[in-house]
């Protein structure tokens, strides 16, 4: 049987919780600056003046955990769930392809052990989101609630603890967006958070073990 021309890599649930963790990310990080540093408030009148902007920030905020929290309790949420817990299973191949990425990411060729659906510096990519956004979401909770409420030494910690890793995702975020967008190895993923297609020659090339499992369940 001929190799089909292209494969189902994300399924519409898994497009949706992408897009909304981008898409809320982005306007968070923006709002975000404009409630943290003076520097950023002039550019806070397009929504209307900071105070505004602030309502926006936690508005965004809470509809980002609530989506999060739903699609990993619905069923069709299952392939998010089961990314979660891959993310966790980190193999001596993933080792070998995460020590070795940064020689890829800038332009050099090194050869990579088969990889499951996501390789080993995704793994550490994701390891990365997913802690980092327990930790601003904890760390926003904690200033929302405020010093009238909490000791003031709670918020103390809070705040340079959600500016930390919000700097620390938004540097993922760029090299996130460099490698979906313009790597010459690696753009080909971006057809599949479009669709949820990639070109299979892109599949079996780069997540080799996930690539033949398809084809044995298929």
């Amino acid at each position: 049987m001929s190799e089909p021309k292209t494969i189902l890599r994300f399924t519409k649930t898994e497009r949706f919780t992408h897009w909304v963790h981008g898409f809320s990310f982005v306007l968070l990080l923006f709002t975000g600056l404009g409630v943290l540093s003076m520097s950023f408030r002039p550019a806070m009148d397009i929504f209307g003046g900071i105070e505004v902007t602030r309502n926006i920030h936690r508005v965004v905020a809470v509809i980002f955990g609530v989506s999060i929290i739903a699609v990993l309790l619905i069923k069709s949420g299952r392939p998010v769930r089961e990314w979660i817990r891959d993310c966790f299973k980190f193999t001596l191949d993933d080792y070998k392809h995460a020590i070795n990425f940064p020689i890829e990411f800038f332009g050099g060729h090194k050869p990579f052990p088969p990889q499951g659906k996501f390789n080993g510096g995704e793994k550490i990519n994701s390891l990365i989101t997913i802690f980092g956004t327990v930790c601003i979401g904890i760390s926003g909770i904690l200033i929302w609630i405020g010093s009238s409420t909490l000791p003031v030494w709670v918020i103390q910690w809070a705040y340079p603890i959600h500016a930390g890793f919000a700097l620390l995702m938004t540097a993922l975020l760029i090299a996130h967006m460099y490698l979906g967008l313009l790597h010459p190895d690696s753009n080909q993923a971006f057809k599949g958070m479009i669709n949820g297609y990639v070109p299979a020659k892109f599949a079996r090339e780069h997540y080799e073990k996930w690539f033949d499992k398809q084809n044995i369940s298929g």
